[in-house]
């Protein structure tokens, strides 16, 4: 017998948390209504599905979110095997370690995973926030040199973080998120992670430095850097929803906000995953608070919202058949 066929509806998504050395701030518990026994807390997974792994919950389907995805390929259809996206949020109280994610192909040699591009939206940040972000070396010659003797100040690049902007990381990109910047990222569904420079910090777990990765970095970090600097995006009025678009790239995800003072509607043709940042209302009558994720599977159509709410929109289009669609239709 086939599986029992589940009529598609909105569901909740609990997040999935992990203890991160940088975190044991309050805003995510105090603001964000985030409860768990995790410590220290500074990220919370709010989307993602790697089995055996990080997995989100879905409660009212009584399985995780990467079983969802399995069972129920009709919410999502995605090409894929796996879910594609992955949409955390965080709050360090301490700089994060200068690191790289590399490309699908170094990544699955090096541990059977994808490259994890990202990107970020910085929710708030303190006068002096900032993130590492690229490297001045000219040459890979220059970029190790420059690391190997230490000398950070000459090698790493800052940039001052500024609210509700945006800014892209590919594959490749040196960066770090600054103590204090609380920001949404949105990326691949994938973990592979390289270390350059851990601030030669003693994790109190272990009562040893954390492990970097610096030859597979020399190997990996784009150079010349790219220079990506952030970028604001202008937001426009349908509905009763201010929408910004982010970014939206066949293949890797798509990104809005939609910022609701009242009433208002809106039609997304694929699935979306829609976390709450602030306010508290309702979408389709299902009530949601800051912090909250819902997931909209495919097909459901406009949905109906209620705020005052502040969503961001998660989604992914298909590198073949959306792209193949979009050409018949034009």
């Amino acid at each position: 017998m086939g599986k029992k066929l589940t009529m598609s509806r909105i569901v909740k998504i609990l997040p999935y948390y992990e203890e991160r050395m940088w975190g044991g701030g309050t805003r995510l518990r105090d603001e964000f209504h985030y409860v768990t026994d995790v410590e220290p807390l500074g990220e919370v997974y709010n989307v993602v599905a790697l089995e055996n792994h990080a997995d989100c919950t879905v409660p009212e389907m009584n399985m995780t979110l990467s079983e969802l995805y399995r069972e129920y390929p009709e919410w999502f259809d995605c090409e894929t095997e796996e879910l594609p996206i992955r949409v955390n949020i965080l709050d360090p109280i301490e700089d994060l370690s200068v690191q790289i994610h590399p490309d699908d192909a170094f990544a699955k040699t090096y541990n059977g995973g994808r490259g994890k591009p990202e990107a970020w939206v910085i929710l708030d940040t303190p006068k002096d926030g900032r993130i590492e972000f690229g490297h001045y070396a000219g040459s890979r010659e220059a970029f190790i040199s420059m690391s190997e003797q230490g000398e950070w100040d000459r090698l790493l690049r800052y940039l001052k973080a500024e609210k509700d902007a945006f800014i892209d990381i590919p594959s490749g990109t040196l960066h770090a998120v600054g103590r204090g910047v609380l920001l949404y990222n949105i990326s691949r569904n994938a973990d592979c992670t390289l270390r350059l420079y851990d601030y030669d910090r003693i994790n109190p777990k272990t009562g040893r430095k954390r492990e970097i990765q610096k030859e597979a970095v020399y190997e990996n970090v784009n150079i010349p850097d790219k220079m990506i600097e952030f970028q604001t995006f202008p937001a426009v009025n349908e509905l009763g929803c201010r929408v910004t678009r982010y970014t939206d790239e066949p293949g890797l995800y798509t990104l809005m906000r939609l910022q609701v003072k009242e009433a208002g509607r809106f039609l997304h043709e694929r699935f979306a995953f829609y976390t709450c940042v602030n306010g508290e209302g309702t979408v389709n009558g299902i009530k949601v608070i800051k912090g909250e994720t819902l997931l909209v599977p495919k097909g459901i159509g406009w949905i109906e919202i209620e705020g005052p709410l502040d969503l961001f929109l998660a989604s992914f289009r298909n590198m073949n058949r959306d792209e193949q669609c979009r050409t018949e239709e034009s």
